[in-house]
């Protein structure tokens, strides 16, 4: 900062001494011009002065040779002319005198002025008496006799007024002729001084704009100096700004970008000219409202000196945010940008720009989510391992084939005929259920990799869901999840087989000799012996289960109670384990209410949840499931079918209460405010209705709001030896 004030110092002082040295040669100038129009007048009346000298000898001469003439009788027509003349001219010297001295500030030095005014007082005496003789007309002097001309009574006055004249101004004149001499060699004097000053005003002027001439020669050397250091420190900021990597620039107080900025600025964002942009127009591009909101007001609390720039770093919006550039053939490439903002105060430690730096901090991120993944890799195969453990072995082979043939179903179904948009959004709604009903038996037997996997699954499906036209690539990222999937379903198999192999030989391990313990197998097989293998759980058993896994996160809590589920025939046993996961994540998600509800509403803290199983006749099964939760609510079912689209106002004000619970089985409604895991979809009871419907059989409602829900699914009685049958439990 004390350099920067130095070098402000130093550019002020050439035009400080520029100025000074200017202002004076003016004042120089300005004194000279005066001094010159001084000695000019006092010139001019040096020479009135010195032809006043002479005069009053001219005008007695002139006298004379009047009164010789008027005694001679001879003509003195020409010399009263003169005389005349000469007064005049006399008269117009002295006043011309006057104004000059006044001018040349003499009229107001005791001596001059003396002089002046005592060569006034002799002046007027005769001045008076020429007036006199002006009168006389020269024809009227002389009479003509027989003895010659004689002088007339004018001629006579003449003679007498031209005698007076000469014997009472004779010591007048003479007086009048020294003190205009004198008065001359005043003015002499004055001329002189004044001529001196004059000359030594312009010699000093002379030097003054020598000097500025110098100073100014001074300091252009020393701006070509300053420019070929600013020059050299031009390119060499260049050179930085055109090799960093990061994005340097600058953001003004009015929001705008300076015209300073790094060569990789406009590579990192994309922006050919980002100068004079304001810097929410280089973001708008990048990043969403939202975002873009938080970053204008982050950057308004950096304009204020008051505030810790250190602190608030830590909420910058922009630290790191992922951005979407699109390439001339039309693909997409993701990036990670860091912003960062730094204040750059100036003299008076106030905020002139807000220095902004941005980086490409991509490959950071992806080496970072390659350690995260690595890590929950480690993480998620202890937890895999741990849930193969704990899972019953013949569950878990039927829940793998029951994965394999969902994938290759949904494989098949987006593989099907048909590219028109219905038969797109049944294709869509098919591999929906196959999901769904994947992800109720993953959550049932706990093994929550494959609940995440379908339900990233699910999140792609909902998407094309939404949209308003479908194409047949909008699919391919949902077979590459089905890919993934049924790449992770070959995993488990994979290491269920290695623990079935490590609990085989566990039961062996007792008759290893001892020399053989240190062997890695030995140490696999005793590793496996001490995880106790899963007792064979039953379908109430994986419900109680699967209450547990969605009610806790929830804070829904449910007590299941079964009935006749050891009753059910092996022909229905998937079937009736399907629609029994579907119906208690249902009744959980949407119908059991939170603690603090149910205790406002009079109920126990802990919900209900019945599922009976019995014969109906001879001809039918009976299943029902029951909860004691909020019930169905047929004008909040008719206003969720409004805003999801499925109904328009006219279908909805003629829905009546069995059309209400009708559309609770369509694809895609759901009572859910928003998606989770277990809700939310639209999919749950589709895939109930959908599997009761291919048996043959029928659903029926009971329900009333804020009491309770019931589901009454009667199933027909199947031969034995119907290839639909499955022994899966």
């Amino acid at each position: 900062m004390a350099r920067l004030s130095l070098n402000q110092r130093v550019q002020w002082l050439p035009v400080a001494l520029t100025a000074l040295c200017t202002a004076a040669l003016a004042l120089l100038l300005f004194s000279g011009v005066r001094l010159a129009a001084r000695l000019q007048s006092a010139s001019s009346a040096l020479q009135l002065a010195s032809s006043l000298t002479s005069q009053p000898q001219l005008l007695h001469s002139e006298l004379t040779l009047i009164q010789r003439g008027l005694e001679t009788q001879t003509y003195v027509g020409d010399s009263l002319r003169s005389l005349a003349a000469g007064r005049t001219a006399s008269n117009r010297a002295y006043a011309h005198l006057a104004s000059a001295m006044q001018d040349a500030d003499l009229a107001t030095r005791a001596d001059t002025a003396a002089l002046y005014a005592q060569a006034r007082v002799h002046w007027q005496p005769l001045d008076t008496g020429l007036a006199k003789l002006e009168k006389t007309r020269s024809a009227d002097l002389y009479a003509d006799t027989a003895g010659g001309s004689t002088l007339t009574s004018a001629g006579t006055a003449l003679k007498r007024a031209v005698d007076e004249l000469l014997a009472s101004q004779s010591r007048n004149t003479t007086s009048l002729a020294g003190e205009l001499g004198d008065l001359a060699a005043l003015l002499r004097a004055a001329v002189v001084r004044d001529g001196q000053s004059l000359r030594t005003l312009l010699l000093g002027g002379a030097a003054l704009a020598s000097l500025l001439l110098a100073t100014m020669l001074y300091f252009a050397w020393r701006a070509g100096q300053s420019a070929r250091a600013a020059g050299e420190a031009q390119r060499q900021i260049g050179n930085i700004l055109g090799t960093v990597r990061e994005g340097l620039f600058l953001i003004a107080p009015d929001g705008r970008i300076g015209g300073a900025h790094s060569d990789s600025l406009v590579a990192l964002l994309r922006a050919p000219a980002p100068s004079g942009q304001t810097f929410e127009d280089l973001l708008r591009p990048l990043v969403d409202e939202k975002t873009l909101l938080a970053a204008g007001k982050f950057l308004g609390l950096l304009w204020k000196d008051k505030v810790n720039e250190e602190l608030i770093e830590s909420v910058n919006p922009l630290n790191q945010i992922e951005v979407t550039f699109r390439k001339s053939q039309g693909s997409a490439e993701q990036r990670f940008l860091s912003f960062s903002f730094r204040r750059a105060r100036g003299e008076h430690a106030t905020t002139d720009f807000v220095l902004g730096v941005v980086a490409d901090v991509t490959e950071r991120v992806l080496l970072q989510r390659e350690l995260e993944q690595l890590r929950a890799s480690n993480d998620s195969s202890s937890a895999l391992l741990l849930q193969l453990l704990q899972t019953e072995p013949l569950q878990l082979q039927s829940f793998l084939n029951n994965v394999e043939v969902g994938v290759r179903r949904s494989n098949a179904l987006l593989r099907s005929p048909g590219i028109g948009g219905a038969e797109l959004q049944q294709k869509l709604q098919g591999v929906f259920r196959e999901m769904h009903a994947l992800k109720g038996e993953a959550a049932a037997l706990g093994m929550d990799s494959f609940v995440e996997r379908t339900h990233a699954v699910e999140e792609l499906l909902a998407a094309l869901r939404e949209r308003a036209s479908l194409a047949g690539d909008d699919f391919v990222p949902v077979v590459v999840k089905l890919d993934e999937l049924l790449g992770h379903k070959q995993l488990i198999g994979a290491m269920q087989e290695r623990v079935d192999h490590a609990r085989s030989a566990a039961a062996s391990a007792d008759d290893i000799p001892p020399e053989k313990h240190g062997d890695t197998a030995v140490i696999a097989t005793r590793a496996a012996s001490v995880a106790p293998a899963a007792r064979p759980a039953g379908l109430e058993q994986i419900l109680q289960r699967l209450a547990r896994e969605v009610g806790t996160p929830s804070g829904r809590e449910a007590r299941l109670v079964c009935e006749g589920l050891e009753r059910i025939p092996g022909e229905y046993a998937a079937t009736v384990r399907d629609i029994c996961i579907q119906m208690v994540r249902n009744a959980i998600a949407h119908g059991i209410e939170e603690r603090e509800v149910r205790a406002a509403a009079g109920k126990p803290p802990v919900g209900t949840i019945r599922v009976r199983f019995a014969e109906a006749g001879p001809q039918e099964y009976s299943l029902l499931v029951e909860d004691d939760g909020q019930g169905l609510d047929p004008a909040q079912i008719r206003d969720r079918a409004l805003e999801r689209g499925l109904l328009d106002e006219q279908q909805a004000a003629a829905l009546n209460q069995t059309g209400a619970y009708r559309m609770i089985f369509q694809p895609g409604f759901s009572t859910a405010t928003e998606v989770t895991e277990h809700a939310g979809r639209g999919v749950g009871l589709d895939i109930v209705n959908t599997t009761v419907r291919e048996c043959g059989g029928r659903i029926g409602i009971s329900t009333q709001p804020g009491k309770y829900t019931r589901f009454k699914m009667l199933l027909p009685r199947r031969d034995a030896t119907d290839p639909a049958q499955s022994s899966a439990a």
